[in-house]
């Protein structure tokens, strides 16, 4: 007989930064401050016990950590239960009924914690790795991007020199006059890497141009991540009719539907793929597959997550060919990831090959930063 879910638990904590974390829409975390997470925990009713984990970023996307909570206790988690772990479209159907998406992806980040859940149940229960039960690994390791936050550009080029092991850096950009001298402070401080550069929507259509023209000349700068509005689809097509980068799409697109949209408009030629966003793994996948087919190049990145997030991307990213390596940056920021078992080596994560995730979760923590 099959193992059956029993219990859905959301658990709001949050979690300490060690350094400060800004982008264009500000602030993410604070040097001794904190992050809010939901760490989701999902019982069968032989015991055995799935962990998922979200990001509540609203100066991201628009998922508070009320909003996420109440999404897994009221809507979700009572219709889950009784399932069998493997039944994972049946899963996600109830809970787009629970919660029917409007245009795009309904509650993508808090169905993510659970789509991660149940997967981390499907690998134990089956005795497999996650990345197994994804098409399997295509690497023993995954390297990653990190990122540099929004300073004066000496301060940035100090964060990237500090990081001699990484061999591409996302930077981040403000929206003002000083973007172009952070860009070419970076460039010289880490010759040989690759720069990412993330705009995090802080510009207008024509001065995103503007500034492609000015750092046209800066060397190894890859693309330019989402430098408008999320939903200014067509502000993104302006900058890519006058820029010279590859332009990428991350915060206007959630969802397959959201891709082939954007092929269609050729507002973009890269997608940034994100396990939170997407509404899971599967999901992710699928925009993926949708991305690939239109030719649209795909990058790899998450949303400052600790272990358990952090854990299900590797898993992820390690059976996918991005363009650059994926910008995972909990290892970077958090002063504790909250698991063990997850081997990280400066700018690389080796890929769990335990059952489910591979990691082991420390529950004790994650209660006593409980909020």
């Amino acid at each position: 007989m099959s193992e059956r879910i029993s219990r859905v638990e959301a658990i709001p904590a949050r979690v300490g930064f060690r350094s400060e974390f800004r982008i264009g829409r500000g602030t993410v975390g604070t040097a001794g401050g904190t992050g809010e997470h939901v760490f989701v925990r999902v019982e069968t009713d032989a015991g055995r016990v799935g962990w998922g984990e979200t990001r509540a970023l609203p100066s991201w996307s628009y998922e508070t950590v009320e909003a996420i909570v109440a999404a897994i206790r009221n809507y979700f988690g009572p219709r889950l239960v009784g399932l069998d772990p493997f039944q994972l479209l049946t899963a996600h159907r109830r809970m787009y009924e629970a919660l029917t998406p409007s245009v795009s992806n309904g509650q993508p980040f808090a169905r993510s914690a659970i789509d991660i859940a149940l997967h981390d149940l499907m690998g134990q229960i089956a005795g497999v790795p996650l990345h197994a039960l994804l098409g399997g690994k295509l690497r023993e390791s995954v390297d990653l991007t990190f990122a540099i936050s929004i300073a004066d550009p000496e301060t940035m080029a100090a964060a990237a020199a500090s990081f001699p092991f990484c061999r591409c850096f996302k930077v981040k950009l403000a929206g003002d006059e000083q973007d172009a001298a952070r860009i070419r402070a970076v460039s010289a401080a880490v010759p040989g890497a690759a720069l990412w550069l993330d705009a995090n929507q802080s510009y207008a259509p024509a001065r995103a141009a503007a500034l492609l023209r000015e750092v046209r000349d800066v060397p190894r700068v890859f693309c330019l991540e989402q430098p408008v509005r999320s939903i200014d689809w067509f502000g993104m097509q302006q900058v890519r009719e006058r820029g010279e980068l590859p332009l990428a799409i991350d915060e206007g697109a959630f969802s397959s539907f959201d891709v082939a949209r954007m092929a269609a408009l050729r507002c973009a030629d890269l997608m940034v793929l994100k396990v939170c966003k997407s509404g899971g793994l599967r999901d992710c996948l699928r925009s993926a597959a949708v991305a690939e087919a239109y030719g649209i190049g795909l990058l790899g990145s998450g949303l400052t997550e600790a272990g358990i997030g952090l854990a299900a991307s590797v898993h992820l990213f390690a059976t996918l060919e991005t363009l650059l390596p994926p910008e995972l940056n909990g290892p970077e920021f958090l002063e504790d990831l909250l698991v063990e078992g997850l081997a990280v080596d400066g700018a690389t994560v080796r890929v769990p090959d335990a059952p489910g995730l591979g990691v082991q979760v420390n529950e004790e923590k994650i209660r006593s930063h409980a909020f």
